[in-house]
């Protein structure tokens, strides 16, 4: 009767670390394929006079998680010409990058056209608003 339940026991133990392991894997990362650092990848689209939208959000909280969707909807049509960097403000890679920016709320959407100048989008944006504005981000090159 004993060997029963420790099987049970291990079974259940076995599937909370897997379900743990699959949690921390399907967080996105902020850092980019090439191993740079957001703000080290905003850096350099500004300094190379890019269209660049930063995107400040979180996992978490439920307007950014509509927000990553429709960014992963929206952007992939815009890919060619404008850079996206990714922000996950809690991140603490990303803190100097926050309080450079002085963001206050998520979900942000910042978009730098190509002499830096800024535009800030602070919540929830429709894929046809923000589809316009990186028309408008990209046409402007």
């Amino acid at each position: 009767m004993r060997l029963p339940q420790v099987l049970i026991l291990g079974g259940i133990l076995l599937l909370v670390l897997l379900v743990l392991a699959l949690k921390d894997s399907s967080q996105p990362e902020a850092v980019s394929s090439s191993g740079e650092l957001p703000q080290a990848q905003l850096d350099a689209a500004l300094q190379a006079g890019k269209p660049t939208l930063a995107f400040f959000h979180s996992n978490n909280c439920e307007q950014c998680i509509i927000m990553v969707k429709t960014v992963a909807q929206v952007f992939p049509e815009f890919s060619n010409s404008v850079t996206l960097v990714d922000i996950d403000v809690y991140d603490p890679n990303n803190q100097a990058l926050l309080k450079r920016v002085g963001l206050q709320y998520i979900p942000t959407l910042v978009f730098y056209d190509q002499q830096g100048q800024d535009e800030t989008v602070v919540g929830v944006l429709a894929a046809d608003a923000l589809r316009e504005r990186l028309n408008a981000l990209a046409g402007a090159q």
